[in-house]
């Protein structure tokens, strides 16, 4: 009995060192937990609404809360990524004055693209609340939903400053604080009668209170870990790398951009050409399929720096087998998991949401297959980041949009919300992934280097 207990404990001393006490481990579990509790949150939140405002409400909440976010799309820079690369360079090779100038920049482009695409709102919302929301009352929520996104620019570089430093614990606890802030507010006012009001307005407030907070934190841990303030950064500094980092800047963009424009406008065309009622339906698939990426999420955030840390260093064999390791020993695994959960997925839907829900079925599971894939090759978007080839990124992206926009046009007026569930599973989930990781595999085979080294 001796020699089986210390054998147990042996056996539990081992998995610790190899598994939970890695730091990567470690990083990923804490804003995977993170994102649980907020998912389980959000979730909670999602039944109630769900159930209070019925499809038609549901749709028309979503549908004022979606133009706003594709204005905002069209304008922002996608800094965060970029200073995340950066910070990780400059700060591995201990170039101080280069974190700083870099920090600022990723300020200055933030807040000034927050306060273009909030005029570009206030100057449309009577047109989007007649033509998209078709609701003409709703133009002041559609106002003051994206007055919340100028608050909002101070988070992109103050969590690249966090995820820099490691402070991923603290990225979990502010975070998760923000979810609970939100889910109470929706909660609350949405409780009280407001219906559509309560859901945008509990959204705003946890937003600006999001900014701020992050903001806050983030310029605290560049005057603790840089010894500077932020007004101390001088441009001038990244006068060798502006050249690269304005490259990276434009091809992310392009690539966030258009990879971002149909999860946007998918919803809005919906809305458009069929009615707030489908809008609901194809609302809950995404929202629910969207678990997924409280998985994807902390994996990508802890990957990144790592491989940018590398490819700054120079080291490229580790940063081969850092992703074959992540591809077999995570992406994998995970995905088929998720793919299990698809198939028992229905059994649960109309307890948590009704009956009136019960349509919606066969988009959810498709949107989820999408999702099992998408987690399946989180690790693409990062090593093609960190090594620099975002040229072929911002290609592969492009195709792909186009394909998924052309099979808009086909699935909207043939099939509605469960066509545009098809087209997401193949083109964003089946095609875009294959194409990025047999152009990955070929660089390899034929290269002796990452493809971050073929500029």
């Amino acid at each position: 009995m001796r020699k089986l207990w210390f054998s147990l404990r042996a056996i539990c001393a081992n998995f610790y060192a190899k598994v939970i006490g890695r730091k990567f481990v470690r990083n990923v579990g804490v804003l995977t937990i993170a994102n649980f509790v907020g998912a389980g949150l959000s979730f909670a939140q999602g039944i109630l609404i769900a159930r209070w405002l019925g499809p038609e409400l549901y749709g028309v909440t979503a549908l004022v809360m979606t133009y706003p976010g594709l204005v905002f799309t069209f304008f922002d820079a996608r800094s965060s990524e970029a200073s995340v690369k950066y910070l990780s360079e400059f700060h591995a090779q201990g170039d101080r004055d280069r974190v700083l100038a870099m920090c600022k920049l990723g300020y200055l482009i933030d807040l000034g693209i927050a306060c273009i695409a909030f005029l570009t709102i206030l100057f449309t919302a009577t047109w989007a609340s007649e033509a998209i929301a078709h609701r003409p009352e709703a133009v002041g929520l559609i106002v003051i939903y994206a007055a919340a996104f100028i608050p909002r620019g101070l988070v992109g570089t103050s969590r690249a400053v966090l995820v820099t430093l490691g402070k991923f614990p603290l990225i979990a606890w502010i975070e998760t604080f923000t979810t609970f802030l939100r889910v109470m507010l929706v909660l609350g006012l949405a409780s009280a009668g407001w219906q559509v009001a309560g859901v945008v307005w509990g959204n705003t407030i946890a937003m600006a209170v999001m900014g701020l907070v992050k903001g806050a934190i983030g310029w605290l841990m560049i005057y603790r870990h840089w010894g500077a303030f932020l007004t101390q950064g001088k441009l001038q500094h990244l006068k060798q790398q502006s050249q690269e980092i304005f490259k990276f800047l434009f091809y992310n963009n392009i690539t966030a951009l258009i990879g971002t424009i149909p999860k946007q406008i998918d919803t809005l065309l919906l809305g458009y050409f069929r009615s707030p009622l489908e809008v609901g339906y194809y609302q809950l698939a995404k929202k629910l399929s969207s678990i997924v990426s409280y998985f994807v999420g902390p994996l990508q955030s802890v990957t990144y720096p790592e491989l940018s840390r590398l490819s700054g260093l120079g080291k490229i064999s580790a940063i081969q087998n850092k992703v074959k390791k992540l591809a077999f020993q995570i992406g994998i695994p995970l995905g088929l998991t998720v793919l299990a959960f698809t198939l028992i997925l229905p059994r649960g839907l109309t307890i948590f949401f009704g009956n009136e829900y019960q349509p919606a079925t066969q988009a959810i599971q498709l949107l989820f297959l999408g999702a099992a894939i998408w987690l399946t090759f989180f690790w693409l978007k990062p090593v093609f980041m960190a090594t620099g080839e975002m040229k072929f990124w911002a290609s592969n992206s492009a195709l792909v949009v186009i394909l998924t926009l052309a099979g808009f046009a086909m699935a909207i007026p043939l099939g509605g919300y469960v066509g545009l569930a098809w087209v997401w599973l193949i083109t964003g989930g089946l095609g875009g992934h294959l194409f990025a990781t047999i152009y990955l595999l070929y660089k390899w085979k034929n290269a002796t280097a990452v493809p971050g080294e073929l500029k």
